[in-house]
C-alpha cells in the first residue's frame, strides 16, 4: 500500500492557519504553525515534526530505530518557499521538504526509490508475498540466494555494525523478530522454549555474503532482518537524487531518521529538537544544531505492548532473546550517513551505557546523546562545542548533562 500526498502548502500559508494533519493509524500528528507577513508566507520558530512508525500493521513494522525528533525552522527573508511532499513507505510517512522551484519532477524519483528499497528488503509476510530477503530467509539450509546489489550492499554494511558491535546490532535476528511479532496487533510474551530456540539462530557468523552477490544462511529457520538499517540507506538514496538534481536545501524526514542536505536557505544551520521520550510528542529536551547531516533517534516508547503490567518494546537483545533493559531511554546518533545513524542508534542503545557510548566515541564521523531513565544526558565530545560541524543544546531543566559515563 502506497499513499502519495501533496500537502498545500503555498496556499495553507496564505491562509494564515495552523494545519493538523494525521498519518494512517491516527496515531502520529504533524502540527505545521503559519501565518502570513507582508505579503509573503513565512514559517513560525519551531515546526514540529513527530513521525514514526506506526503501531499497526506496515511493510518495516520490523524497523528498531523508531523514534522521534522536531525540526524547528527559524523565519528566514529567504525568497525560496518549501515544498512538502509525502508518502507512506517503509511502514511510516516518509516526508521530504525542498526549496527549489523543481521539487515535483525529483520528488517522485525520491519516493519511487525508497518504494523499491521496501519491496526489495522487507520481511513482512503479512505485506510481502515474495522480496529478495524473504527469498533468502525461505532458502532451503545452505543455498545460495542472489540478491540485487542494493540488498547485497545493505547487508554487508549491516554485518559490518554486527561484527564491530561483537552482536548487540545483530543481521540475523529475523528469528527474534518473527516470534515477537512486535506491531502486529497480536502480540503475546513467547515461552521462554520459544525464546531459546530462537536465539540458537541468531548469530552473524554465519551469514555468508558470497563473492557472486548471492547469501547463504547454513540452518534451517535462520534469517536476515534490516529493519534497523535499511530506513537510513533509504534515506541516503533519497539525499543522493535530491543532490544529483541540484537541491541546496532539503529535510528528508523518514519518520524519526532526520536527513538535511546542506543549511536552511539563509545560511544558518538545521536545528533539530531531540524528542523528550517520557512526554508529548511536542516537547523536546535539546536541540541538535547541523547543516549536511543526518539525526536518528532509537527508543522504546513507541511500540511496544502490555502483558501482565509489563511493557515489552520492540528494541530486541539479540543475547537474551528479551526486549533490551539497560537503564537508556533513548539514542540519538549524529553523523554523515543515516545508514551508519540508524544502525548505531540501536547499537548504541542495545549496549548500553557505557559501551555504546566508547563504542561511538571511538568512530570517526559520528556522535551521540544517550539519555537515561533518570533523566541523565551523555553527549559524545564531538558535539559539545561550536568548533565541531554539530551540537547539541540541552533545554529542559529536567534532565542533567553528565560528563563521560564510568565503567
Amino acid at each position: 500500500m502506497r499513499l502519495y500526498h501533496t500537502l498545500g502548502i503555498e496556499k495553507s500559508l496564505f491562509r494564515g492557519n495552523t494545519w493538523l494533519g494525521n498519518d494512517l493509524d491516527g496515531k502520529n500528528n504533524t502540527l505545521l504553525h503559519t501565518f502570513c507577513c507582508a505579503g509573503f508566507c513565512r514559517w513560525l520558530q519551531w515546526r514540529p515534526m513527530t513521525i514514526t512508525s506506526p503501531v499497526g500493521p506496515g511493510p518495516f513494522r520490523a524497523v528498531l530505530a523508531a523514534a522521534l525528533v522536531f525540526l524547528l525552522f527559524s523565519c528566514s527573508s529567504e525568497t525560496l518557499r518549501p515544498r512538502v511532499d509525502e508518502a507512506y513507505l517503509l511502514g511510516t510517512v516518509v516526508r521530504i521538504t525542498v526549496y527549489t522551484d523543481e521539487a515535483e519532477a525529483l520528488l517522485e524519483p525520491v519516493f519511487a526509490r525508497v518504494a523499491d528499497i521496501e519491496a526489495r528488503m522487507s520481511t513482512s509476510e503479512r505485506d510481502y508475498d515474495r522480496t529478495e530477503l524473504l527469498d533468502v530467509n525461505r532458502a532451503p539450509a545452505g543455498t545460495a540466494t542472489p540478491v540485487s546489489v542494493d540488498t547485497f550492499e545493505v547487508l554487508k554494511e549491516a554485518l559490518r555494525y554486527s561484527e564491530l558491535s561483537d552482536g548487540a546490532f545483530e543481521v540475523t535476528i529475523w528469528p527474534l523478530v518473527r516470534l515477537w511479532d512486535i506491531g502486529s496487533g497480536h502480540e503475546s510474551v513467547p515461552s521462554e522454549g520459544d525464546i531459546a530456540r530462537a536465539v540458537s539462530l541468531v548469530d552473524y557468523r554465519k551469514l555468508s555474503l558470497n563473492d557472486d552477490g548471492s547469501v547463504t544462511l547454513p540452518e534451517e529457520g535462520m534469517g536476515v532482518d534490516v529493519g534497523a538499517i535499511a530506513k537510513g540507506y533509504a534515506a541516503d538514496e533519497g539525499a543522493r537524487i535530491l543532490r544529483e538534481g541540484g537541491v541546496k536545501h532539503a529535510i528528508l524526514d523518514f519518520g524519526g531518521n532526520i536527513l538535511v542536505i546542506g543549511s536552511k536557505p539563509d545560511g544558518t544551520p538545521w536545528r533539530v529538537g531531540v524528542q523528550r521520550p517520557d512526554a508529548r510528542r511536542n516537547e523536546y529536551i535539546g536541540i541538535v544544531y547541523t547543516s549536511d547531516r543526518t539525526v536518528v533517534t532509537s527508543g522504546p516508547y513507541e511500540r511496544f505492548f502490555v502483558e501482565d503490567g509489563v511493557r515489552y518494546h520492540h528494541i530486541l537483545d539479540p543475547a537474551t532473546g528479551y526486549p533490551s533493559r539497560n537503564g537508556l531511554e533513548q539514542v540519538t546518533v549524529v553523523g554523515d550517513r543515516s545508514i551508519d545513524a540508524d544502525a548505531l542508534s540501536t547499537t548504541g542503545y542495545v549496549m548500553g551505557l557505557p559501551a555504546g557510548f566508547t563504542l561511538i566515541e571511538e568512530l570517526d564521523g559520528v556522535e551521540a546523546v544517550f539519555v537515561t531513565e533518570d533523566h541523565r544526558v551523555y553527549v559524545t565530545s564531538g558535539l559539545k562545542g561550536p568548533d565541531g560541524r554539530s551540537r547539541f543544546e540541552l533545554v529542559d531543566e529536567e534532565f542533567r548533562l553528565m560528563g563521560p559515563p564510568e565503567g
